[in-house]
């Protein structure tokens, strides 16, 4: 009894000493990581930054640095919200994929069997969209992406259905002899497009009769906990968002306003560092909260498959696509927004970088240095 007791002791002892030197080794880890951080924004001249680390499917590492809002000297935290602009678009893929497994939507069917009006290209005879051609901007749409229609700190009083009306339709105001229409049929091409995905959002409503914002919030969202996440500006505090601000020559932050635009869905989720880390963590594991599966099994190796022919992309995947560093995920970028999103689905590790500052040189040198630092955590 008496070796047994000297033995469990002495182990106890071991144990505690080893885990004080683990904390330790982990308290300066995280002390140097916190310096890494805010040495970085400062050089950068970076606002607020707020990241993530995914390691096999779970978050090890997650914090906010600088500031949501210079003016108010409010700091960003996990729950702060950012305008995450094109990382939205691979977001609205997991709901139009869920509308996949229910039988609402089909891949390779013609989005004109589920549209109350007909797409037509006019320089291309007998055409065939597809949900596939949009998620792959394989669609022969041209791109969108007008400033001028955004409404400033309130959602557009535009519809959506109204506003692509007004782009694709012959009656409509911006049409323009079909300007927004490549001369190559679908498929054959690939031109990044945010009206495509625009369009691509559409069909939601389209064939549920609920719109992609309300969709998306109660079979996606809530599922995950993303509690500070939405497409609309409406019912959100913005002093809750941060603040988009660019850099002048004589290093003066200058903010933008928060943007409601009538083609939401190519960039419209303002989430936290939180919430989309829980998004990630879902998606990796494909399992929201309460362990039921986001995606079937088939539809899961869907989304991440290649998709088009190596002549086209070697790179793009189901709204997905694949970096320099071998990584799936996303970018975005609008005025006072730059964002990243990237995971591997083999070790399932992964990271999430939030800025709110505009792309430019620093902050994209800035971006690179933070996904090696974060990778290597």
């Amino acid at each position: 009894m008496k070796y047994n007791t000297i033995l469990i002791l002495t182990t106890l002892f071991l144990t505690s000493v080893n885990a004080h030197a683990e904390n330790k080794s982990l308290n300066k880890r995280a002390h140097n990581n916190n310096i890494f951080f805010e040495n970085i924004i400062k050089d950068a001249s970076i606002p607020g930054v707020a990241v993530a680390k995914i390691t096999n499917g779970e978050v090890t590492f997650i914090k906010a640095y600088g500031y949501a809002n210079i003016e108010n000297n409010t700091l960003a935290t996990e729950g702060t919200m950012f305008n995450i602009a094109s990382i939205s678009k691979p977001i609205m893929g997991v709901s139009l994929l869920q509308l996949v497994d229910k039988n609402k939507l089909a891949l390779d069917t013609n989005i004109n069997n589920y549209l109350p009006f007909k797409i037509d290209n006019p320089s291309i005879s007998g055409e065939k969209i597809t949900l596939r051609h949009l998620a792959t901007h394989t669609s022969g749409l041209n791109d969108y992406y007008d400033p001028a229609s955004f409404e400033k700190n309130k959602d557009s009083n535009v519809l959506l259905e109204s506003h692509l009306k007004s782009l694709l339709m012959k009656d409509g105001s911006k049409y323009s002899n079909g300007k927004y229409y490549l001369n190559q049929s679908p498929g054959e091409d690939r031109k990044y497009s945010n009206l495509g995905a625009g369009l691509a959002g559409y069909l939601v409503e389209a064939t549920t009769g609920i719109s992609l914002a309300k969709y998306s919030q109660q079979t996606l969202f809530d599922s995950l906990h993303m509690k500070n996440t939405a497409w609309l500006l409406t019912g959100l505090n913005i002093d809750n968002i941060a603040v988009p601000y660019s850099i002048t020559d004589q290093g003066v932050f200058q903010s933008y306003d928060h943007i409601g635009n009538p083609q939401y869905p190519d960039g419209g989720i303002r989430s936290s560092i939180r919430d989309l880390s829980n998004f990630m963590t879902g998606i990796l594991n494909n399992s929201d909260i309460h362990g039921n599966k986001l995606l079937s099994d088939e539809t899961y190796k869907e989304m991440f498959q290649l998709q088009l022919k190596k002549e086209i992309s070697t790179t793009q995947r189901f709204f997905w696509s694949d970096n320099e560093m071998g990584m799936t995920g996303h970018m975005g970028s609008d005025p006072g927004v730059f964002t990243a999103f990237y995971f591997n689905t083999q070790n399932k590790d992964g990271i999430i970088i939030l800025m709110n500052i505009d792309m430019n040189k620093n902050s994209a040198d800035a971006m690179k240095k933070i996904a090696y630092e974060l990778m290597n955590l």
